[in-house]
């Protein structure tokens, strides 16, 4: 339930801050109040989150679901990242936009729900990490979320019979449901995919099978407001507990770090600014957390005297510890969309363009909590390349298995190749997703600019319909690091996407699927015949005609992981088995960085379970220290 911000502690006020805190927590996104909260369940424990951004809950550009747009590339909300020119999408920038505010990227997200592979989560385990695999983690993915089951008409609509009752999460703080607000786009959906022998025949959270389905959404069916982790983690209930407290606007300069005579290192506090221009320093007895994302957390390490050595004394900063890793890693979900047209009968999110549409949805929605604005299901599929799983098809991958991986990948890791052969493993397994399919209620420009806000408005005339294909798991590897000692400049982020040839070979062939796609029914009857296309032209008429598309439009899903890799440190990690940074006692890292492996689909459901099983680590650790 939405409550009244009065009744929330002054998160801005400095008035109350104690000198020293069992955990200080750097982030209050996703990841890092998931831990602050559970952490302090136990009344004895003090925690102190320091967040970048401003405390907005309420703020109806994040309460209601429709509205996330309005929150992408606003400084308000969005830290604006961008990535530096790509050589292989002939030197575009790509944007990335990251939650700048309490709750983090939750709480300016598209809301969407999904699940990630059996095979994915096991390939972090088989990478050296004892204890990750998807049967540990899977009561993680339940705990985080409680959902709320649809009614019989929604539930036949979208055709949810995969579904099973007992797998979903029953207590969990996050909201998850299906709404009330679907079209005969959503209804076609699974028919379609049924129609073509493609439909999910397993609930996505038993790791297994791929197909057609829908997603749940992260919205309250009560309120019909985003649940996020500023809104539920950080809940009125929370926010009064005496054993925490929130500092919004505080911007983190750097963790301090003391070296023992046995070479050691330990984290003994954070040194951070405030708006006013104040620096303040704050002690952890406990550990010090890190929950500043993919982009973040290593910048912070390096900031701090952790990472590659050249790059920090070029920079003037005290060396730690060593670590040439920090930031590597970089992975990313690149994706491709294709707009077609909706035919006449078929209202989609693009009727908004209209002002006075849009008026008359904020005016539903504020009286009843209706319409367009609480948010459509995403319909989804977990698709493998379809070209590849009959026997002629299995003999191509290997021979591009063969062209593009024996001897001729460049290894920035030591654990890449291996890496590699699970991914490879993924690739030759039909059941596993090569790519995640989003049918989207609205239209897609990639030549309109390269920010979401210029892509993703709806500047050509008519309503449309967009289907995206996100590569699952690619290959390629990018990083992040800082481009000066100075904790306000952004760091430089280059995800390299397509450097590695596979992943464009692979893309290609999914956006030819997806041809296949629309031309069958029912979907095909809610589009034009020969309507209009957006970009214009066939561009999958042949697969060279498919990888030009994908150089010329792809895009970011918005998932960024990787970049404090959960590997043992020989094999190019940051992090142990139990999240703690490799040569130190007490600073742990508990966001998507972490993932040494990216896993299929939407990742915030992966952040949730990671970070509620980091706080049962952390627990655990408080408890045989007392």
């Amino acid at each position: 339930m939405i409550e009244s911000r009065a009744q929330y502690p002054d998160t801005s006020s400095t008035l109350n801050l104690r000198d020293t805190y069992d955990y200080v927590v750097i982030g209050g996104g996703t990841s890092g109040l998931v831990v602050a909260s559970r952490l302090t369940e136990n009344p004895n424990v003090h925690v102190l989150v320091l967040e970048a951004g401003a405390n907005r809950l309420g703020d109806p550009r994040i309460t209601t679901p429709g509205l996330a747009l309005a929150t992408w590339d606003n400084p308000d909300f969005d830290w604006e990242f961008m990535t530096t020119p790509q050589k292989d999408l002939n030197g575009r920038k790509v944007a990335q936009p990251r939650g700048k505010v309490l709750g983090g990227s939750a709480a300016i997200n598209l809301n969407l729900i999904s699940y990630p592979s059996k095979s994915g989560i096991d390939s972090w385990g088989e990478l050296g990490n004892a204890g990750w695999d998807y049967e540990t983690m899977l009561p993680y993915y339940q705990k985080f979320s409680t959902f709320t089951k649809p009614s019989k008409e929604v539930h036949d609509l979208l055709a949810l019979d995969y579904m099973d009752p007992d797998l979903q999460g029953k207590s969990g703080p996050i909201q998850t449901s299906f709404g009330e607000f679907h079209g005969p786009l959503h209804q076609a959906w699974p028919q379609t995919f049924k129609a073509m022998n493609l439909e999910l025949t397993g609930d996505p959270l038993t790791g297994l099978g791929a197909g057609g389905h829908s997603n749940p959404s992260s919205v309250d069916p009560r309120t019909k407001t985003r649940s996020h982790a500023g809104s539920e983690y950080y809940s009125i209930v929370v926010a009064n507990r005496p054993n925490i407290c929130v500092l919004t606007k505080a911007l983190v300069e750097k963790v301090i770090l003391n070296r023992a005579s046995n070479n050691s290192v330990t984290a003994t506090g954070v040194q951070y600014t405030t708006t006013s221009g104040q620096h303040s320093v704050v002690y952890a007895s406990k550990e010090v957390i890190l929950a500043a994302g993919a982009f973040q957390s290593p910048q912070l390490l390096e900031l701090s005297g952790i990472g590659p050595k050249d790059l920090l004394q070029s920079h003037g900063i005290e060396l730690f510890i060593d670590n040439g890793y920090v930031g590597e890693n970089l992975q990313d979900h690149p994706m491709v969309g294709l707009s077609f047209e909706a035919a006449d009968h078929i209202p989609t999110g693009d009727v908004l363009r209209d002002p006075r549409v849009f008026e008359a949805a904020i005016a539903e929605y504020n009286k009843s909590k209706s319409g367009f604005l609480t948010a459509a299901t995403f319909c989804s599929a977990f698709m493998p390349v379809m070209d590849f799983v009959d026997g002629d098809g299995r003999a191509r991958l290997e021979d591009l298995l063969d062209e593009f991986l024996t001897g001729s990948s460049p290894v920035e890791f030591p654990a890449q190749m291996q890496q590699y052969n699970f991914l490879s493993k993924m690739l030759r397994n039909a059941d596993d997703s090569s790519a995640h399919y989003i049918m989207a209620p609205f239209q897609f420009n990639p030549h309109a600019g390269n920010k979401p806000t210029e892509y993703l408005s709806p500047t050509t005339p008519g309503n449309y319909m967009t289907l995206f294909a996100a590569l699952s798991h690619p290959f390629s590897r990018g990083f992040v690091q800082i481009q000066s000692a100075d904790p306000k400049d952004k760091p430089e982020i280059d995800p390299k996407y397509l450097s590695h040839p596979l992943d464009r070979e692979l893309l290609a062939r999914h956006v030819q699927y997806m041809e296949i796609l629309v031309q069958t029914e029912p979907l095909a009857s809610l589009l034009k015949k020969d309507g209009r296309r957006i970009p214009s032209g066939k561009y999958t008429r042949d697969l060279e005609s498919a990888k030009a598309l994908v150089t010329e439009t792809i895009t970011s899903n918005f998932h960024p992981c990787g970049t404090c890799a959960m590997m043992a440190r020989d094999l190019g990690g940051v992090v142990d088995e139990r999240l703690i940074v490799h040569g130190t006692v007490n600073l742990r890292v508990v966001d998507a960085s972490v993932m040494p492996l990216q896993p299929r689909g939407n990742i915030q459901s992966s952040v949730y379970a990671i970070a509620e099983r980091a706080a049962d680590f952390i627990m655990e650790d408080f408890q045989r220290s007392e």
